[in-house]
C-alpha cells in the first residue's frame, strides 16, 4: 500500500491538543489584560511602569504547531514503501490472517479472530527459528509485517478486532491475496515456501482456482486453517450489536470451509479446522520439510515506510525556536 495511513488512527484525537493549546493561551493573556485594566487605565500604563504581558503570538503558535506534530507523530503515519534487508534461505512461513467483520463472530471463544491471534502468538513463541512475515487481508491484502524472527514486532502487529485495521475494508475476498504472500517471500532457493491461512471461508470473489493456480506458481503450499462453526452466528457490529442489512434482517455467518479445503489441496498444501488441531506449531513445522540448510544472504524487500521521524523532528523544531522566541517574549 503506497497511500497514506495511519498504524493508530484514534491517536490523531491528539493533535487537537495543538489548537486547545492556542485557545487556552489566547484566552488566558485576554483575561490578564482584562484584569489589568480595572486597576489601570491603558493610557496610563507608561507612566506608572505597567507593562501587560506579551502576547507571545509567534512562540504560541510554533507550540500549538509542534503539538498538533506529536499528535500525528504518536499515530503512527505510513506512506510509502521503503526498502528492508530481509534475510534469504533457512525456513520461511507467510501467514495471512483474515480480518472481515465476520471474524468477530463469538462462537471461537472470545471471538474468531482473538482465537486466531491468540494461537499465531503461541506458534510465533514456538517456533523461535522459523523467519514469518503476516499479511492482512479482508476486502484486499495488504503486508503488515515483512519477514523477521523478531517475537514483540510480530506479535503486536497482530490485530484485535476487524475495526482495528482502518485502512481495509471489511468484506472478504481473495483478490490478489497469494501474489501478496508470494511475494513476502525471497525468491532464492528456499528449503520451503509455505503460506498459513487463517480464515472462516466466504470469498466473495470465488477466485479459488486462479489463487491456487498462482500458488502454484509461485511454488507456495497452503495450509488453510478454518475458524467458526457449521451453525450461523449473527455477526457483532463495531458497537458489539448485531450486524443488519439494509432491509433491518440479522447478518449471520458459519464456516464456509469448501473453499478453504479447495486452496490446500490444490496447493499441495493441507487443511484443518482449528478447534481439530492441538498443536498448531508441530503441524506447520512438520509441513516446513527442511531441507539442507542453504547460504543465509540479505536480500532486498519493499516494507510499508514509517514517517513519524518527519513529524517528530519537525514538532521537537518547533518546541526549540518556541522556547527561544518565548523567552523574547515574541
Amino acid at each position: 500500500m503506497t497511500g497514506l495511513w495511519f498504524e493508530s488512527p484514534w491517536l490523531l484525537l491528539l493533535a487537537l491538543l495543538g489548537p486547545l493549546y492556542w485557545f487556552l493561551r489566547k484566552r488566558w493573556l485576554e483575561g490578564e489584560r482584562r484584569r489589568l485594566r480595572r486597576f489601570v487605565r491603558p493610557a496610563l500604563w507608561k507612566k506608572v511602569d505597567v507593562s501587560p504581558p506579551p502576547s507571545r503570538a509567534v512562540s504560541r503558535t510554533l507550540w500549538s504547531v509542534g503539538l498538533l506534530l506529536c499528535g500525528i507523530a504518536l499515530s503512527g503515519p505510513v506512506w510509502g514503501l521503503e526498502e528492508a534487508l530481509v534475510p534469504s534461505g533457512g525456513r520461511n512461513l507467510v501467514v495471512a490472517l483474515d480480518v472481515s467483520a465476520s471474524m468477530a463472530c463469538r462462537d471461537e471463544v472470545p471471538t474468531r479472530l482473538r482465537r486466531a491471534v491468540a494461537e499465531l502468538s503461541r506458534l510465533r513463541s514456538e517456533l523461535p527459528d522459523v523467519r514469518m512475515s503476516l499479511v492482512l487481508f479482508s476486502d484486499r491484502a495488504r503486508l503488515a509485517v515483512p519477514l523477521t524472527t523478531d517475537e514483540r514486532f510480530f506479535v503486536e502487529r497482530l490485530p484485535g478486532t476487524p475495526w482495528a485495521v482502518s485502512d481495509l475494508r471489511l468484506g472478504t475476498r481473495l483478490g490478489s491475496l497469494v501474489d501478496v504472500m508470494a511475494a513476502a517471500l525471497p525468491e532464492r532457493g528456499l528449503e520451503a515456501r509455505l503460506g498459513l491461512l487463517l480464515s472462516d471461508g466466504g470469498f466473495h470473489d470465488f477466485s479459488v482456482q486462479s489463487s491456487a493456480q498462482r500458488a502454484r506458481d509461485a511454488g507456495l503450499r497452503l495450509l488453510t486453517v478454518g475458524l467458526g462453526g457449521d451453525d450461523p452466528v449473527p455477526v457483532p457490529d463495531r458497537n458489539g450489536g448485531p450486524l443488519t442489512t439494509a432491509g433491518g434482517d440479522t447478518v449471520r455467518t458459519a464456516l464456509e470451509d469448501e473453499q478453504l479445503k479447495a486452496l490446500a489441496e490444490q496447493t499441495d498444501g493441507f487443511y484443518t479446522r482449528l478447534s481439530d488441531v492441538d498443536d498448531l506449531a508441530s503441524l506447520v513445522n512438520d509441513m516446513l520439510s527442511p531441507l539442507e540448510t542453504a547460504e543465509e544472504m540479505p536480500e532486498e524487500a519493499a516494507a510499508p515506510a514509517r514517517r513519524y521521524q518527519y513529524f517528530l523532528g519537525a514538532a521537537l523544531l518547533c518546541f526549540l525556536v518556541g522556547v527561544v522566541l518565548e523567552r523574547r517574549r515574541l
